[in-house]
């Protein structure tokens, strides 16, 4: 086990569970850590925008940041149980393969998936985890993150076919085409021959915690299975945020 995280992790949570602000003397016998030690990882822990110094007395308070981070993980809270039978009704009206993903770390991780019945389909497993700007989920819920997750998204980019927006500024200009339609399309950009369609969820905070799509082969997804595609997802990601708990004003028709 690495002390210098468990020390650190042990002062926020001092901070964290405390009433008040705590002055470094507190923190460091609280710890069980000398006052320089304490003093190095509230210093650290600043820098990172978890503690913040309060100026007038020149002790010690978490932030938000903690919340934050809370948030995001309360949120994605058995999503997969609340999405499932919508998943299932996405499969029944576009009868291609659908996912469920999340985003993490620069990729779309996929939580969910339900095959299509056809026998050439868009196959994906649970679990794996792919470059979020290349791929429809990815790109339906960066367009809703910030600036931070844009970054870690466009981080070692490179083309993975012929197809891909390979470069941070055709990125950006992707991501303002999603904001502007509401939902992501992706032509082979990461596996050759694949089209893809997502939207984004949002839970009852607002927050984008995950992306919802349909994937198939560029043969069957030709221009109009595209905008049943995309109205049946937009549907399916108002139908699971909503279940969630998000309130929003109707959906405006997509515009292919």
């Amino acid at each position: 086990m690495e002390k210098t995280v468990v020390k650190a992790i042990r002062v926020l949570e001092a901070l964290a569970l405390s009433p008040r602000p705590r002055a470094l003397g507190e923190i460091a016998a609280a710890c069980d850590m000398t006052k320089s030690n304490a003093h190095r990882l509230l210093q650290t822990l600043g820098e990172m925008h978890y503690v913040r110094q309060v100026p007038e007395s020149r002790s010690y308070e978490a932030t938000l940041r903690l919340w934050e981070i809370g948030m995001r993980v309360f949120d994605r809270f058995d999503i997969r149980g609340v999405a499932s039978p919508i998943l299932q009704g996405l499969q029944d009206r576009t009868g291609e393969s659908v996912h469920l993903s999340i985003f993490d770390d620069g990729d779309a991780v996929y939580i969910d998936r339900i095959d299509s019945r056809q026998a050439v389909r868009a196959y994906i497993r649970i679990g794996d985890r792919v470059p979020a700007y290349c791929t429809a989920t990815g790109r339906a819920m960066l367009a809703c993150l910030g600036e931070a997750e844009v970054a870690a998204a466009s981080r070692d980019m490179r083309a993975h076919t012929e197809l891909t927006v390979a470069t941070p500024e055709a990125l950006a200009a992707a991501l303002t085409e999603v904001r502007r339609k509401g939902y992501a399309l992706t032509r082979g950009e990461w596996r050759q021959g694949v089209v893809g369609v997502a939207a984004p969820i949002r839970s009852q905070t607002g927050m984008v915690v995950a992306g919802v799509g349909v994937a198939g082969p560029a043969e069957r997804m030709g221009e109009d299975n595209i905008a049943v595609g995309i109205d049946a997802v937009l549907q399916a990601a108002t139908d699971i945020s909503r279940a969630l708990g998000f309130s929003s004003p109707d959906r405006a028709a997509a515009q292919p």
